[in-house]
């Protein structure tokens, strides 16, 4: 039932606005000053507000101002009482806020007909703030489903890029912890280039992925033991345009890491490697970064056609190399963190 809080030191007044209200089917709380209208708000869930404008110890203007002032109870429609003729009085109590007037004594059809407006606009207002709170609810469910689905394709995604890593694992003489290792060192040398957290997750789970393109080389040429003549060479080198075409097929964070660094890991820094002959910083940085680490962790590993190189000649070669095949940047980087790229090494160990 809606409730109206009839604010009047007048006990006579309060008698017949209380019968009308009642009548009408309103439940009436009384109280003789704004003090103790203000005392009411605090127990009572009121709907409608009648005010007073004179009154002892507290007026209808200071109880309208402290009213309407309230974030939580300003939305309560207030219809300002008044014996006065004098215009100004009401228009003031209106300028603090008040919804309403009504002049006494009473005119019982306009008495009815503003306390029903006020109820109505009450409740527009309640009806308002119920889907608010619904769609807020709604939005913030959405929101969660959203987030779970995407969450859901991020960990496909991360899925079927491991997944495709497997396949070019088999497709070639290299192990699965190399191909992890190259994923970890990148990862490490990223962050120390001021890469963000999320964009360090994404080199340790592109980089991986670096020879995906010799899945479209024959074996006749991926798996041959000895060296490659020129044309078959030729061949081997569209491995990394084939990879860059297969990660570009869908544009998303994850794949564009994977497609820079299939596509350009191969690049030297002089403008001398493949497959556009790119030179210097052109060749993107996660690129560059990889290239020094597939170098290193490949010469420090056992493959079919050589024994491991020691680290002390693999880091010859990586020096000897800085400035034409290495980005002497990323060379620095790396020898500043060997202690660390070591420790990754011998954690995962073939």
């Amino acid at each position: 039932m809606t409730q109206v809080l009839l604010v009047d030191d007048e006990l006579m007044n309060r008698k017949v606005a209380s019968k009308i209200l009642k009548k009408e089917g309103f439940e009436v709380v009384e109280a003789v000053d704004g003090l103790e209208a203000l005392e009411r708000l605090k127990t009572y869930d009121i709907d409608i507000i009648l005010m007073d404008l004179m009154m002892p110890n507290m007026d209808g203007y200071e109880a309208t101002k402290i009213i309407k002032e309230d974030e939580n109870l300003s939305s309560i429609p207030i219809i300002i009482l008044s014996a006065l003729s004098d215009k100004s009085a009401i228009l003031k109590g209106l300028e603090l806020g008040a919804n309403e007037y009504l002049t006494k004594p009473y005119d019982i059809a306009e008495f009815k007909l503003r306390v029903h407006n006020a109820n109505k606009l009450r409740s527009f207002y309640k009806m308002s703030k119920d889907n608010e709170a619904y769609l807020a609810k709604e939005v913030d469910k959405k929101t969660k489903a959203l987030q779970e689905a995407l969450r859901e394709v991020e960990n496909s995604e991360k899925d079927i890029v491991s997944i495709l890593a497997k396949v070019g694992e088999y497709r070639d003489n290299e192990t699965s912890m190399h191909t992890i290792r190259v994923g970890e060192i990148s990862a490490l040398l990223a962050k120390e280039f001021g890469y963000s957290d999320d964009e360090v997750e994404l080199v340790r789970l592109s980089a991986p992925m670096h020879d995906i393109g010799k899945i479209g080389i024959e074996d006749a040429i991926l798996l041959k033991n000895g060296k490659l003549t020129a044309e078959e060479f030729e061949v081997m080198k569209t491995h990394a345009s084939i990879g860059a075409t297969i990660l570009s097929l869908k544009q998303t964070p994850l794949l564009s890491f994977a497609s820079q660094i299939a596509e350009s890991h191969h690049e030297k820094y002089n403008g001398k490697g493949y497959p556009k002959g790119l030179s210097g910083e052109d060749i993107p940085l996660v690129a560059r970064i990889v290239a020094v680490v597939d170098v290193f962790d490949a010469l420090m590993s056992k493959r079919p056609y050589k024994e491991p190189f020691s680290l002390e000649k693999t880091l010859s070669i990586i020096e000897g190399d800085s400035g034409t095949h290495f980005d002497p940047k990323v060379v620095e980087k790396f020898l500043e963190n060997l202690e660390k790229i070591v420790k990754i090494r011998e954690r995962l160990d073939d």
